[in-house]
């Protein structure tokens, strides 16, 4: 047998998964068709108990440092502050990491992929998954000029995951009717202040993330309905901006812009024999606070030791 764990996918769920794998001393194989790692900082928030579970590969404290922390939240409404949530107090004698961290996903996977490389596993970049079959109590994958026997195969290709796809699971759900934007930017303003916002009004929304530079941050809303109708390319003018302004937060200038719809859908089973689906490929949802990154790590952590067992 090639491998023990072959692994399709290396974002963040598949690295973990890899890296605790090898941390157990399982041989693995991991595969990505792309040609390098993402270039964008996508996931933003690293929750909790993410940190809680990196501590236990002694990586938690060098992600911390790498990135930003923020500890305090705020809920707002109509413009005006309705909570403030002290996130060191709440946590206080319940977890050592009882604040938000703010680490750019794009850093994030370079980060976890050297310390693959510290445990001599690379990912396999333009290497694309064809097809496989379970056969004798194997997997038997066909790769780009080769072929690969492994033990178990995991899915971590995410939303459009071609693994799902050959085993034909369906993927139920649905998607929300508004048209989001996430934008990092360069601001001013009293809410520029290192800690997170969240604005509700009765037909919109926003939510402003710290980023690690003065004055940047990560902003999520809606799209003006009568954009969204438009549907083609979207940008910076087409955001609704009344909320921003009554928040009182000037944006100088748009760095990186993109639009979104948010899904929500539970594949109909998370494993077919020897195969997994992990992370994204076996459920979607609101990507707001590094939902999909954070519950696709934890998947990584639990399906990785009782592979190993």
């Amino acid at each position: 047998m090639d491998t023990e764990v072959l692994i399709v996918g290396a974002g963040p769920t598949g690295l973990v998964l890899a890296l605790w794998l090898a941390r157990l001393g399982i041989r693995i194989r991991i595969i990505d068709k792309s040609a390098e790692p993402g270039t964008t900082s996508r996931a933003l928030a690293v929750q909790t108990r993410t940190l809680e579970l990196y501590r236990q590969l002694g990586i938690a404290d060098e992600v911390v440092e790498a990135g930003l922390v923020f500890s305090a939240a705020n809920l707002w409404a109509r413009g005006r502050r309705a909570a403030h949530l002290d996130l060191r107090s709440l946590g206080a004698g319940r977890s050592p990491f009882p604040y938000g961290l703010i680490y750019p996903q794009d850093e994030h996977e370079r980060f976890l992929i050297a310390r693959l490389e510290e445990l001599d596993v690379h990912v396999e970049r333009k290497t694309e998954l064809i097809d496989f079959e379970e056969t004798d109590g194997r997997i038997l994958a066909r790769l780009p000029g080769s072929t690969c026997q492994a033990a178990f195969l995991a899915g971590c290709d995410g939303a459009h995951s071609t693994v799902r796809e050959m085993l034909e699971i369906s993927f139920p759900g649905g998607t929300y009717e508004h048209l989001f934007y996430v934008a990092d930017v360069e601001a001013n303003g009293p809410l520029m202040d290192r800690e997170l916002h969240v604005s509700i009004d009765e037909s919109d929304f926003a939510a402003i993330f710290p980023l690690e530079k003065e004055g940047r941050a990560r902003l999520i809303g809606t799209i003006r309905p009568e954009a969204e109708k438009e549907g083609e390319n979207l940008g910076w003018n087409d955001v609704s901006k009344g909320l921003l302004q009554r928040l009182r937060v000037d944006v100088r200038r748009v760095n990186w812009f993109s639009t979104y719809h948010v899904h929500h859908r539970v594949a109909a089973r998370f494993r077919h024999g020897r195969v997994f689906l992990v992370g994204d490929a076996a459920h979607v949802h609101s990507p707001v606070g590094g939902q999909g990154m954070n519950t696709g790590i934890g998947d990584a952590v639990n399906l990785a030791w009782k592979l190993a067992a």
